[in-house]
């Protein structure tokens, strides 16, 4: 206990002292677990010196009825010898004096006799089934029922109505009591009355009846024609497993047009997060030819041709260099350079795109010049956000990590501090 508090102790005031500098930046994590580990060792012997001493002034106390066997681990020390030798010691629970075993059971008969009606109004009217327990007295008292008409009610208190013999029928219930070595046998009679029946209910106990009344022997059961002198016809039950094949087959339709649409929205996320990857070099690219003399036109080109030789060896595809693929052979087609840019980013639909063929554009009419500075400026940009967005994704990934760590800490805290639980209170 005192180690625990004194790391905790020590790691509280290097927090404090040195949290600003570079050496507690790179341990501060496995400081931080040896202090959360430290508290809770901390914690866990504070637990066990707040907890009951059973061993105080040389008496164990013992487990009450019910509770089991109670075992701990102490040590016995001879003074004279100044030694100490590890006992493990097992101690029988308390057992009731033949006075409270006899107030138990006296009080377990009121329990029976305010229990047992249940939802019933009384005994002499018993519509549901009644309250039959094994045990009373918060488990310290057993009780074994038996009832005299064991074909109506069963052990558990369980009534089959269809069995009963007429509106009303008085049974016997046999209790046998038990607490320690002592035991009462009780008795009452209570009174089972048939609810009334609905017309389906009548309906369906006259046909069960007829059909119980034809020999087991006989190949075939003949349905009854008529039921209580009226004259019925039989017909098959709907099979529902149509409807189950259709449910399941719309269900799995959805499904599949969900799984669908996330993947059509997947691939669509990874093809624009790539061209935003790309926009850097692609900038840069077109800003060096551009600054070697070349067009607008010439540049981009030269760019598809490096590209091409680029694919022929590798095989390797790249989604902004096949859209400007694209570009070239429309314009190669007749299309105007002004159409085919508006085109390319139409396809790339992304703000950085947009925004680099709206500087093409003007390029045009303006000169080179001009466009050389925005460019570099763009390029110059675009490796910031660049910079920022792989920063984003580095604290995305650590974030995802957090909850299995969090998960893993909790784990370790139970097999941690359930043991020490468990050793100081003999559970």
């Amino acid at each position: 206990m005192i180690l625990c508090g004194l790391i905790c102790i020590f790691l509280a005031g290097g927090w404090i002292l040195l949290r600003r500098q570079p050496l507690w930046q790179k341990i501060r994590s496995p400081c931080r677990i040896i202090f959360v580990f430290g508290l809770i060792g901390f914690l866990a012997a504070a637990a066990e010196k707040l907890g009951p001493d059973k061993l105080s002034g040389g008496r164990l106390l013992r487990n009450e009825p019910g509770e089991g066997t109670f075992e701990t681990e102490a040590y016995v020390c001879l003074t004279e010898e100044e030694t100490e030798y590890p006992v493990t010691l097992s101690i029988e629970e308390r057992t009731y004096r033949r006075l409270e075993e006899k107030r138990l059971l006296t009080e377990a008969v009121k329990e029976i006799d305010e229990t047992f009606c249940k939802d019933n109004e009384s005994l002499k009217q018993i519509m549901s089934d009644p309250f039959v327990s094994e045990s009373y007295q918060d488990g310290k008292v057993s009780a074994e029922w038996t009832f005299s008409e064991t074909g109506i009610i069963s052990p558990e208190g369980e009534i089959s109505w269809q069995d009963l013999n007429g509106s009303r029928q008085e049974i016997e219930a046999f209790v046998s009591l038990s607490c320690g070595d002592s035991e009462e046998f009780y008795q009452f009679s209570f009174w089972i009355e048939a609810k009334a029946k609905s017309k389906k209910e009548k309906i369906i106990s006259e046909i069960k009846k007829q059909i119980a009344m034809q020999e087991t022997t006989e190949e075939a059961v003949r349905l009854p024609d008529s039921i209580n002198g009226q004259k019925v016809k039989w017909r098959q039950a709907p099979s529902t497993q149509v409807f189950e094949i259709l449910g399941l087959g719309i269900l799995a339709a959805i499904a599949a047009a969900y799984m669908a649409k996330e993947q059509k929205e997947k691939a669509e996320n990874k093809r624009k997060q790539r061209l935003l990857f790309v926009y850097p070099e692609f900038v840069s690219k077109l800003s060096l030819f551009l600054g070697a003399g070349m067009t607008i036109s010439g540049a981009l080109r030269k760019m598809n041709q490096m590209y091409q030789k680029k694919k022929e060896s590798s095989g390797k595809e790249e989604v902004v260099y096949e859209e400007l693929h694209r570009m070239i052979c429309e314009m190669d087609n007749g299309r105007g350079e002004i159409r085919a840019y508006q085109n390319f980013s139409e396809q790339c639909d992304l703000q950085p795109y947009r925004k680099l063929v709206s500087l093409l554009i003007a390029g045009q009419k303006a000169g080179s010049r001009k466009l050389m500075e925005q460019l570099n400026e763009e390029a110059d940009r675009v490796f910031l956000e660049r910079k920022n967005t792989a920063r984003r994704l580095g604290e995305e990934a650590g974030t995802k990590m957090l909850f299995p760590m969090i998960l893993m800490l909790i784990i370790v805290m139970g097999i941690v501090i359930i043991p020490a639980f468990m050793s100081v209170y003999g559970k």
